[in-house]
């Protein structure tokens, strides 16, 4: 190969990921932008109207209201799932065979698609032929529906994304927690470590890193679905469940609001930046102090 072919192949094997990215990341975000600060009704480009799409979407009652509920839900989901996952890896480490089908059984619902699994959950909730209406009636309650109660809805919710995506943080943190040393473990077993004492001192400090990027991963998750309220619960009951995705969908493909839509969608991302980048200065400082 000429010297020129080793400076600039690389360049050449990364073209075709660079513009596939910037087709379909670079080129939807600029337009999202450059809509946001737009009137865009049917998407028509209107007149230039400033921070009006940002102001309006802050001043909302229906978007602050999907601020919070987007808030909730990201907090006790990824509090839960996370726990849960945790726990799982912990659990699962030893390669038994019980061990590996419990594994696999527990990835089941991962490997499901976010739509199908919605409603394989929204048909167990069912006030008509819902498994939780029928375990309901045998012991005398009638007429109940969780989805229709604000408070079930959101707890429906929240068992949404546990059942599915705490499979992701198991993976995650199983792959972490292979990757320690056993010698590690033998030796505080030797100068007479508690199980408990190894796993503060020994397992959460190795697992920094994958516990970081499970956080993120599934904080990203959380604050921007769409799927989850959108089939489950429909964003109901009186907006108990509405997100601000999916606040945003109905702007953007209901209503046609596209300028209001797209300044939704950038207020998100802001948080997501900020959230994240947070996220890795919490844990950058406490990898200095470790």
């Amino acid at each position: 190969m000429t010297q020129i072919g080793r400076r600039w192949g690389p360049y050449g094997l990364l073209a075709p990921a660079i513009v596939l990215e910037a087709i379909f990341v670079a080129a939807p975000l600029a337009v999202g932008v450059y809509y946001s600060f737009h009137q865009v009704r049917y998407f028509k480009l209107g007149a230039f109207v400033g921070f009006d799409n940002y102001l309006d979407a802050l001043t909302s009652a229906d978007f602050l209201n999907s601020v919070a509920v987007t808030a909730t839900f990201a907090f006790f989901s990824l509090f839960l799932t996370f726990g849960l996952g945790l726990a799982l890896a912990l659990y699962l480490e030893r390669d038994s065979r019980l061990n590996v089908f419990i594994r696999a059984s527990v990835l089941v619902p991962y490997m499901i698609s976010m739509m199908v699994g919605s409603m394989l959950l929204k048909w167990m909730f069912s006030q008509d032929s819902g498994l939780l209406t029928i375990l309901f009636n045998s012991v005398g309650i009638e007429g109940f529906n969780i989805i229709a109660d604000p408070q079930g809805a959101f707890v429906a919710l929240v068992a949404n994304s546990m059942w599915r995506d705490s499979a992701f943080a198991m993976l995650l943190l199983l792959a972490g927690l292979k990757s320690i040393p056993t010698q590690l473990y033998q030796a505080a077993q030797v100068d007479g470590s508690t199980p408990l004492y190894s796993f503060w001192r020994i397992s959460m400090p190795l697992l920094r890193i994958p516990i970081l990027i499970t956080i993120i991963r599934l904080l990203l998750h959380f604050v921007n679905i769409l799927t989850y309220p959108l089939i489950l619960t429909a964003g109901g009951p009186a907006g108990a469940t509405e997100t601000i995705v999916l606040r945003a969908y109905r702007i953007g493909f209901e209503d046609y609001a596209l300028g209001r839509a797209n300044a939704m969608a950038m207020l998100l991302l802001g948080f997501n930046l900020v959230a994240v980048a947070l996220l890795v200065f919490i844990f950058k400082k406490k990898d200095t102090s470790i």
